[in-house]
């Protein structure tokens, strides 16, 4: 069955790999101006050739003339939207209308040169383009033969003067024949792969195109996740630790304030919950600005400078918080500092959480010869870490440790307390 311009072939499915060029959606009103404007041309041919004497001297029928232009030239209407069907009506009319020589040759030509223009331009099954192509020039090449060799004066003379043909010239009149036919339809054939081509290329460029599009968006998502991750940490890790310093001072001050003991002694918890909220809140900003990329705030995240503060923050009366540093300290990156900053901070949220009254906490900070580590153990016997928490706060931890390339240890002691501890290669953070 002949192919229909801009549809699937049979047995194949319209995949990302299988280009089928769609017809544009203005393609009827074109054709039709075009159909139109072709049969006016036809007209005007035939009216001017009437003024002359060589539709006498040809014989030509000017009624079915002019019949047969409008005809030829209403095929362009559908010449895209059904290329072989059309080139198959055409190539028919030719052969056998053309033997009455009641035709006008410039819509013949044109709608010809256009029906084998549209079957290499707009098929796209590319083997039927071609036989079809084929098909049709052969047919029509040897159709213009038979009715150049019927309508010749020598074709019509008898046996006994067959001796008067000239050969010279029928060879001369065939060969001028094939020339200009291989040159017409070569350049139709040519032009409508031409077309297929470009039109091709461009789909290829728009489906890359696509597919870069359709990249950068996964990676766009990615990023702002992982940014939306990378903000819920630094929220969990600033407001849980300075809402957790405030509320066990905030309830050391009740029990001073019950107990009746004196002022000075409830003062202090106050100045450590106003000194934990106005650190919360300077780290908001900082992490606010940071976000919004301003200039108007240039205070740095927290980094390993900060731990005795943090520790010193983390003392209550009922928890006791030392640190202690070992070795000589090194120059790390900005990242694993600001890493092992947050660690600490969520391990001594964690111990005020769950490892109750009367607990020695140890943070400890050892430079090695080739890791940096940071450890945070507490001898609390009140641990009862599966009815506890939510875990948001160990898989933060476990996210900023894997992002520096470093190990989290984590769990329970023997025979009591808990500890986290966290190791950083120094060739990585150097």
């Amino acid at each position: 069955m002949p192919q229909r311009a801009g549809t699937p072939q049979v047995g194949q499915t319209a995949t990302d790999e299988q280009f089928i060029r769609r017809l544009p959606e203005n393609w009827l009103r074109t054709d039709t101006i075009l159909a139109i404007v072709v049969a006016f041309v036809s007209v005007l041919s035939l009216q001017a050739l009437r003024l002359t004497d060589i539709i006498d001297d040809v014989g030509v029928n000017i009624v079915v003339a002019h019949a047969f232009s409008l005809l030829i030239s209403s095929l362009l209407v559908l010449y895209r939207r059904f290329p072989v069907i059309i080139a198959t009506v055409y190539t028919t009319l030719i052969v056998l209308v053309s033997l009455q020589a009641s035709v006008e040759f410039y819509s013949v030509l044109f709608v010809g040169f256009m029906t084998i223009y549209a079957m290499g331009a707009w098929v796209s099954n590319r083997r039927l383009a071609f036989w079809a192509r084929l098909l049709n020039v052969l047919v029509q090449y040897g159709g213009s033969l038979v009715v150049i060799a019927l309508s010749s004066d020598e074709a019509l003379v008898g046996a006994e003067t067959a001796e008067e043909v000239d050969p010279g010239e029928v060879l001369y009149v065939v060969g001028t024949t094939l020339v200009i036919s291989i040159g017409y339809y070569a350049a139709a054939w040519y032009f409508g792969t031409r077309a297929w081509n470009r039109a091709k290329e461009r789909w290829k460029l728009q489906k890359a195109h696509d597919e870069l599009a359709a990249a950068n968006e996964k990676i766009a998502q990615a990023a702002v996740q992982e940014e939306r991750l990378h903000i819920a940490r630094e929220l969990h890790d600033v407001i849980a630790h300075h809402v957790t310093v405030m509320g066990v001072h905030a309830s050391a001050a009740r029990r001073l304030v019950e107990a009746g003991r004196d002022t000075a002694a409830v003062v202090e918890q106050l100045e450590h919950i106003e000194s934990a909220s106005a650190q919360a809140v300077q780290e908001l900003q900082t992490m606010v600005y940071t976000l919004r990329d301003q200039d108007g705030s240039t205070e740095p995240l927290p980094d390993l400078s900060q731990l005795p503060e943090l520790v010193r923050q983390a003392e209550s009366p009922q928890q006791t918080v030392n640190l202690e540093i070992v070795g000589e300290p090194v120059p790390v990156s900005g990242a694993v500092e600001l890493t092992l900053y947050r660690v600490a901070q969520e391990a001594l949220s964690n111990v005020r959480k769950h490892a109750g009254n009367d607990v020695d906490v140890l943070v400890k900070l050892e430079y090695g010869d080739t890791d940096l580590t940071l450890s945070v153990v507490d001898d609390g016997k009140a641990y009862e870490p599966l009815c506890h928490g939510t875990g948001t706060g160990i898989q933060g931890m476990q996210e900023r440790v894997h992002a520096v390339d470093g190990t989290l240890e984590y769990g329970p002691r023997t025979p009591y307390g808990w500890k986290v501890i966290v190791r950083v290669p120094l060739s990585r953070a150097e």
